[in-house]
């Protein structure tokens, strides 16, 4: 058996994530990757789904019909060399040359004269090709998702949809308990990594490089966790006073648990996930030094929040964050087989979803207390459609205005929006929990 070639393996992975729905974080684990070549592979693959439908476009008017399914990975062997054209700076004839030598010896060893023939074209038309493209193409979205943002945003669609198809950065929040915002700078200063302090978290700090989480000093430490900015700001929006008990209701994998923890160290903090999920929740609180098992602030429960009846004492909260599984809208630039692997009827799906933890997470939650629903989400039919739909039939719910964190006011919260302020996109909802009418 021939060992893999990087350009046929990449090419296999965006088939997986583009024809056949799969995360491409775990059709990367499962590729073979020839050599020390895992970084470029991971750069091309992550590029070859960002801009996929950029290309898809281009391809169309470049071959004079489409490639027979049972040869589609000659496709995906195309967008990725345009990619590594376009945005990987990788000369034009090693892009072109490898690609031809992908299907060398392989059953596809036929397209080698088409693949030359479509790239050479590509490098001497592609100003003219980009021109003709339709708009959602050449901005790289799917059609769909593209009338949606540019519906619901329409003075900040431009700018959401430039900002999720760049790289995104390596972003630290600092343990505050361990070590302060500044200590930290100058700590990474001293081992010659550049870095800047986040604009609206106070805790925030960007790598200018991004690097693996073991070269990072102090991560092994707990001194900080990779965390974007916008998710930072829950605590500035929960509002945690000490000896408060606070119920994280879809913990995993354990950030906002921790961050919880670090900003109010005085409160008591019940991070709550599925048993498949509890695992690395435990191992992200070790690190930062919060063991569940020894520290009194802190309990994790093996548990369905919509089954609460299954592991609740009946102690109710005063605070309960609620970070929703949601369509990922807000964080593509991470996450760029979200535009794959979502369909226009995922989200109505996901609404529902929604509503339905917050009607369970209701009862959990003490009269006077607040509940902070939050999604990573820009799509309003997410967030402000599913508050609107809760409070309507909640008589004890009220939205309640929200001056901070910075971000779009809303009718129920506020929206961050990627490109328009920093990080990714969130949704933030503060209800509070009111006598019933009539009580």
């Amino acid at each position: 058996m021939n060992p893999p070639n990087l350009q046929m393996s990449a090419a296999q992975v965006v088939l997986e994530v583009v024809d056949r729905g799969r995360s491409l974080d775990r059709a990367l684990a499962a590729a073979q990757t020839p050599g020390a070549s895992r970084a470029r592979m991971r750069e091309i693959c992550y590029g070859g789904c960002r801009h996929y439908h950029y290309f898809d476009g281009i391809l169309a008017r470049l071959l004079s019909k489409p490639i027979h399914r049972a040869a589609r990975v000659v496709h995906f062997i195309l967008i990725n060399a345009c990619h590594q054209i376009e945005f990987m700076r990788t000369p034009e004839h090693a892009a072109v040359n490898e690609s031809v030598g992908a299907v060398a010896g392989t059953r596809f060893a036929w397209a080698g004269g088409m693949i030359n023939g479509v790239l050479r074209n590509f490098l001497r038309r592609r100003a003219q090709l980009t021109g003709d493209l339709a708009e959602a193409a050449r901005v790289a979205f799917p059609a769909w998702l593209y009338r949606e943002i540019r519906a619901h945003w329409p003075r900040h669609f431009q700018s959401i949809l430039q900002a999720s198809n760049r790289k995104p950065p390596l972003t630290l929040r600092v343990n505050r308990r361990k070590i302060s915002r500044g200590a930290y700078l100058r700590r990474l200063a001293e081992s010659g990594i550049a870095a800047q302090p986040t604009a609206d978290s106070a805790l925030g700090v960007t790598l200018c490089e991004p690097l693996p989480v073991e070269r990072i000093p102090g991560f092994a430490d707990g001194l900080a966790s990779v965390q974007d900015e916008a998710a930072q700001l829950a605590p500035v929006a929960l509002g945690v006073s000490a000896g408060e008990r606070v119920l994280d209701g879809c913990a995993a994998p354990g950030g906002k648990t921790g961050l919880l923890l670090e900003a109010q160290p005085a409160a008591v903090v019940v991070a709550v996930d599925l048993p498949a999920r509890i695992e690395a929740l435990h191992q992200n609180l070790a690190r930062l030094g919060f063991n569940a098992e020894a520290s009194p602030g802190v309990e994790v429960i093996a548990g369905d929040l919509t089954n609460a009846a299954a592991w609740w004492d009946g102690r109710r909260f005063q605070r309960l964050v609620l970070d929703v599984p949601c369509s990922g809208t807000g964080v593509i630039r991470r996450h760029p087989d979200i535009k794959h692997r979502r369909r226009p009827e995922d989200i109505a799906q996901f609404a529902a979803q929604q509503l339905n933890l917050l009607v369970k997470a209701w009862p959990l939650l003490d009269s006077g207390g607040i509940l902070l629903y939050v999604t990573c989400s820009i799509l309003p039919a997410e967030n402000d459609a599913v508050v609107e739909q809760f409070t309507d039939r909640q008589p004890d719910a009220t939205a309640q205005a929200l001056d901070a964190p910075p971000g779009v006011a809303t009718p129920f919260g506020r929206q961050r929006l990627p490109g328009v302020h920093p990080g990714d996109g969130f949704y933030f909802c503060q209800l509070k929990k009111t006598a019933p009418p009539g009580a």
